[in-house]
């Protein structure tokens, strides 16, 4: 009897310590995992990380802008709503990239108008100082300002009432230099005088005239008369096998279908036996052939080619490709395609 009982106090005692290791197991295990995922975000946990940064810095930049009193004006709007939006839409390097040089130049466009609207304040009591009233114009003068005194060159020109306004105006937080502000004065009307710099104007210029040589580019690009590239699908088209009916052959009305689908699902550009797709691009049949472009193009297959998202493009043909194939026998081909070369437009006749 004492034999029995000592071997149930053992299997009892070996289940308890079995049962401990397992959770001690178990503990371990979890804890493990919590330090690996600490020190291995997934991708998610990072996006999410940055994304809270992000909105962090745009909350941030908004209450500068409101504590300068700048938030309505539109410049300022503009910017934030456009962080905020990029915050919302941008991921990885994107979002990075948002946060290091959109949220400065948010921030920096807040200062600058601030600045403005403290010229402009100043602008408004040089239009109320009596003794420039006075002068009708036209004249020229600089407003020197600087935290040891303000002063006009020439000189005598403002009363000496309007230095003391204008000095409560200045901006103590963040005036950490001179300020030298253009006034020119016509009909009695003080305005700010922007002081014409040749090499500035022509930087300027060579600036918009690069961003419109861009932008015309890319537009040529767009409506097919440059050539295209970047990842997409190629479609092939083919009769049915030992076709015999009208129905089992391809249309001109079923290639214009798969186009058509092809740009609702977000195509950048089309291709269709070789021939770049635009507005005026027609599709027709002749006999069995089919002309693009007044050009004849090969078929069996019928080789379509677009530019953009695959799995989009993919997807969106999903209802034609399921018609084409199980109602009409007709071969749907789709190849997805990592780089793809549309040409340029061309019209001809054979």
């Amino acid at each position: 009897m004492v034999k029995v009982t000592d071997r149930d106090r053992f299997r009892s005692f070996s289940m308890w310590f079995v049962l401990l290791l397992v959770l001690l197991n178990t503990a371990l295990i979890g804890w493990f995992y919590h330090d690996f995922r600490t020190a291995f975000p997934t991708a998610a946990a990072k996006h999410s990380s940055k994304q809270a940064v992000a909105r962090e810095l745009a909350e941030y930049n908004q209450r500068m802008a409101e504590e300068l009193g700048v938030l309505e004006r539109q410049a300022v709007r503009e910017a934030l709503a456009g962080f905020n939006y990029d915050i919302e839409i941008f991921s990885g390097d994107e979002l990075t990239a948002a946060i290091i040089d959109q949220g400065r130049r948010v921030q920096e466009l807040i200062i600058r108008e601030a600045d403005l609207m403290v010229i402009d304040k100043i602008i408004a009591e040089l239009n109320s100082d009596r003794q420039l009233q006075q002068n009708r114009g036209p004249l020229s003068f600089s407003l020197h300002l600087s935290d040891d005194e303000i002063f006009t060159f020439p000189g005598d020109i403002l009363n000496q009432a309007t230095f003391t306004k204008i000095r409560k105006l200045m901006p103590r937080d963040r005036f950490t230099e001179d300020w030298f502000i253009e006034i020119e004065l016509v009909d009695g009307v003080a305005r700010q005088r922007v002081p014409y710099d040749p090499e500035k104007q022509l930087k300027t210029l060579t600036e918009e005239l690069d961003a419109a040589r861009l932008k015309l580019h890319e537009l040529r690009v767009q409506t097919g008369l440059l050539e295209m590239s970047g990842e997409g699908i190629t479609v092939e088209l083919h009769d049915e096998f030992g076709a015999t009916t009208s129905t089992s052959i391809i249309h001109d009305t079923d290639i214009r279908d798969v186009v058509n689908e092809l740009f609702g699902s977000g195509a950048k550009g089309v291709s269709l036996g070789g021939q770049r797709l635009v507005v005026t691009s027609a599709v027709r049949c002749s006999g069995s052939l089919i002309k693009v472009n007044d050009r004849l193009i090969p078929v069996n297959p019928v080789v379509i080619q677009a530019v953009g998202d695959p799995a989009l493009l993919t997807s969106g043909l999903d209802i034609i490709k399921n018609n084409l194939e199980l109602n009409r026998g007709i071969k749907f081909r789709i190849i997805p395609e990592k780089m793809l070369v549309l040409p340029a437009y061309s019209r001809g006749a054979e």
